[in-house]
């Protein structure tokens, strides 16, 4: 019951980390919200260390698992970014985030070894279909079809969003946010050093940063602090319950971010959403039973 929760729980903070980042790339690149929310993330996770509100004990398990993670990382936010600059959204997005649930749960069933009655798996199926449905924005008749390019780079961006949760599944609980640090230290380099190559190659690349108001700075900030917060609960979430209910509960991350959106935005569901949001409330009552 109480892993059902946090994976719930994990998915509408990642969402509300995608929703202030959203917000941020509106006005500034994305590649650079992404470095600053990925510095600002770590720079929490080092803060709370060293006053020992968080332990970490960097073993070699800690420090293989981290460094992979941040790969898997950087990986998976670089095809998510060139995914949804070619569109469309409306399915790119969803198979990147349905991709994202379908390799961890693959690897939780046949590595792993996870076994589930048939109310689970159907409960598990049927958040499968929500994450879909909430993740869906209709376009229109006149919306693109997915080019090859676009359909693999979606593809990408959900390996690399479910190897980051495997990663996180696999490292050792008791070495606290060891491997978590080391792989937001490893995300936030490889796209600082993406973030200066294209500085330097701009005339206006120092002045992305001083365009960058205080209401920016805020909403950068809290990108960073909600998405490190959301790797927490999902190792948290993870150690109390299986890799392949937790995982796809993560998944439905799309939900906070629709949310954020009808509270602050008063943007309007589609039916489809609405519908999603339902279907996933109701699976998530079957598996916590």
């Amino acid at each position: 019951m109480l892993a059902v929760v946090l994976g719930i729980t994990t998915a509408l903070v990642y969402g509300f980390a995608d929703f202030f980042g959203a917000v941020a790339s509106r006005r500034h690149r994305p590649v650079l919200v992404a470095g600053l929310a990925g510095w600002v993330g770590l720079a929490g996770l080092l803060l709370c260390t060293a006053t020992g509100l968080f332990h970490a004990n960097y073993s070699p398990a800690s420090i293989q698992y981290g460094l992979l993670g941040g790969v898997f990382s950087a990986f998976g936010l670089a095809c998510l970014y060139q995914a949804l600059a070619i569109g469309p959204i409306s399915i790119l997005s969803p198979l990147a985030a349905v991709t994202g649930a379908v390799v961890p749960a693959a690897f939780g069933a046949i590595i792993l070894g996870e076994r589930f009655g048939s109310t689970s798996w159907i409960a598990i199926a049927l958040v499968m279909v929500a994450i879909v449905l909430v993740a869906y924005h209709p376009e229109g008749h006149s919306a693109p079809r997915p080019t090859t390019r676009g359909l693999l780079y979606g593809l990408g961006a959900g390996a690399g969003i479910g190897g980051v949760l495997v990663v996180l599944h696999l490292a050792p609980a008791t070495d606290g946010v060891a491997a978590i640090t080391l792989m937001r230290l490893v995300n936030a380099g490889l796209l600082g050093a993406v973030l200066l190559a294209q500085t330097l190659r701009r005339r206006s690349g120092m002045r992305d940063f001083a365009d960058i108001s205080v209401r920016m700075w805020l909403t950068i900030f809290a990108t960073g602090i909600l998405d490190a917060a959301a790797n927490l609960l999902f190792v948290y979430a993870s150690g109390l319950g299986s890799l392949t209910v937790v995982s796809v509960l993560t998944s439905l991350y799309p939900l906070g971010t629709i949310l954020l959106a009808r509270i602050v935005l008063k943007e309007r569901l589609a039916i489809n959403q609405g519908v999603g949001i339902a279907l996933a409330l109701g699976a998530s009552v079957l598996l916590a039973f």
